[in-house]
């Protein structure tokens, strides 16, 4: 990665699908803190009329396009989730771009000034941490029928669906990452606002 100053921090942001950690994200950025979104971007790179778009559609079929001509994401989710070999696939015509992506726009944002940059990315690895030359890692973890409501009721998901996708990702496991942070998203926010509060403060130490 591009030099830094040596006193900018790169925050991650993980966990499990369903955690909540976009609400995690929210909260810094209303706190002032730059912030980016591996899932914004993740949708930017495979956007109608991009490379990413082509060879998704190339890989998995026309029947993936929605009838606005976009990526329909949630029949595209269902085939891979119950499909470890297409997620295989899928990861290897996505990250890439994402990766690119991400690293390009926290370069910006540091070359901004910016002293911290806050970065959500579901199911950070190890091999990520020096990639994004992240400083810090906060997990978001949410009980699991509060993380299988949240898909359901706010995605829409079907239940059953709901349950592999998440089945899915903490089989691949997070605890392993070296966090400074946890946060518990149950669904209360003044405890949510509260936890990241107290990070923030912790932040601000030298």
């Amino acid at each position: 990665m591009a030099r830094r100053p040596s006193t900018a921090r790169v925050i991650a942001v993980t966990g499990t699908i369903g955690s909540g950690k976009s609400a995690v994200l929210g909260l810094f950025a209303e706190a002032g803190l730059a912030t980016l979104s591996a899932d914004a971007i993740a949708r930017e790179v495979v956007a109608p009329g991009t490379e990413g778009f082509r060879a998704v559609v190339a890989a998995f079929g026309p029947e993936i396009v929605d009838e606005r001509g976009e990526l329909d994401r949630g029949r595209l989710g269902t085939v891979v989730f119950s499909d470890e070999g297409k997620r295989t696939v899928l990861n290897a015509l996505t990250h890439p771009r994402i990766r690119a992506r991400l690293i390009e726009l926290t370069q910006a944002l540091l070359a901004e000034g910016n002293a911290v940059v806050v970065i959500e990315i579901p199911l950070l690895t190890p091999t990520a941490l020096s990639e994004y030359g992240i400083d810090d890692v906060i997990i978001v973890c949410a009980p699991e029928a509060v993380a299988l409501d949240r898909l359901v009721r706010l995605r829409g998901l079907d239940p059953d669906d709901a349950s592999a996708r998440l089945r899915a990702q903490v089989g691949e496991g997070i605890g392993h990452l070296p966090a400074r942070w946890q946060v518990v998203n149950d669904g209360d926010l003044a405890t949510l606002r509260a936890q990241v509060e107290a990070i923030l403060e912790d932040i601000k130490e030298p």
